[in-house]
């Protein structure tokens, strides 16, 4: 009888499958197969059928069913074939969604299958302490300002553990810094919208027009997005102006020289503080309304854009 492993649909799907696979060897389960689901004529019977037949010399096995969406809902009577650790056969099934219609409350209830679901989202005031300890556990060595960097800068948690991946081999050992994630993690797009970031962040209209010349390609709103992540702190500071340093641990930012700390304390110096909290609250209705039929669109994001860059007093005259 097999253990059943399933995986459900997410981003990290074929990550994990790659892990559980690579354990699974290591613990004396070699991969016999992958194959469609799809393509088998009795559903889950033939799957677990098909994992009861080993090669002559195969005592224990993995097999992968690719898109078991396709088998149904999983029959209360096979229960009784499902197995703990020590099986001979681990199947793992990959489906493309969830699967709250596919086990009913009888089977989850024996506790006899493994889920692989989607790691926890990682909200962007933790993202920066969430990829050190990725790095340690992958024996990396990141500095916190180009932790915060990427952290800020790239939403996908499976991109950011690509990013990682690579940027660890490029660095061959020694400390990643932000000068790597720059030259490394970002592609034209990226290179734009970090140019914009800073430009925003230390006043510099003529880079912010270049930037934006390149971005209005896109939609407005991871824009609209990031730009809130790199002001986050500096707001935080403007409400809390006698405890900044503890205001700023709240949110997980610490007090150190973190790069996207660094460029938030420079635009509250250049901008202060009442024109960022306006700003903030002027993208907080634009990003409500890009949601709605009313959305403003690129206009409305200039507009409140301007009217913070215009605060610092170093726009040219009209």
């Amino acid at each position: 009888m097999p253990r059943l492993v399933v995986i459900e649909g997410h981003e990290g799907q074929r990550r994990q499958l790659e892990e559980h696979l690579t354990a699974l060897e290591a613990a004396g389960y070699p991969l016999s197969g992958k194959f469609e689901a799809g393509d088998l004529d009795g559903g889950w019977r033939s799957l677990f059928e098909r994992a009861g037949t080993r090669g002559l010399f195969a005592e224990r096995q993995a097999l992968v069913a690719e898109g078991c969406d396709s088998l149904g809902p999983f029959p209360d009577e096979m229960s009784g074939c499902l197995e703990d650790e020590g099986a001979d056969a681990v199947i793992i099934a990959t489906f493309a969604g969830d699967t709250k219609k596919v086990f009913s409350r009888g089977i989850l209830a024996l506790r006899k299958i493994s889920f692989l679901r989607a790691d926890p989202s990682v909200p962007p005031w933790k993202r920066k302490d969430w990829l050190m300890n990725l790095a340690r556990e992958r024996g990396a060595k990141l500095a916190p300002d180009a932790a915060a960097l990427l952290g800020e800068s790239i939403e996908s948690q499976e991109e950011l553990r690509g990013e990682l991946a690579k940027l660890h081999l490029y660095a061959g050992g020694r400390t990643i810094t932000v000068g790597d994630v720059q030259a490394l993690s970002f592609d034209e797009g990226g290179r734009a919208l970090l140019s914009f970031l800073d430009g925003v962040c230390q006043a510099r209209p003529r880079d912010v027009v270049r930037a934006l010349k390149y971005l209005r390609q896109e939609p407005v709103l991871p824009v609209l997005t990031s730009l809130c992540n790199r002001l986050r702190p500096a707001l935080v500071m403007a409400a809390f102006p006698r405890s900044q340093e503890a205001a700023l641990k709240a949110i997980g930012m610490g007090s150190g020289k973190d790069y996207a700390l660094r460029m938030a304390r420079g635009a509250l110096s250049v901008f202060g503080g009442e024109a960022i909290r306006r700003f903030m609250l002027g993208v907080v209705r634009l990003s409500f309304l890009e949601k709605t039929s009313r959305s403003e669109g690129w206009p409305g994001f200039e507009q409140v854009l301007w009217e913070l860059m215009g605060s610092s007093g170093r726009l040219p005259p009209p």
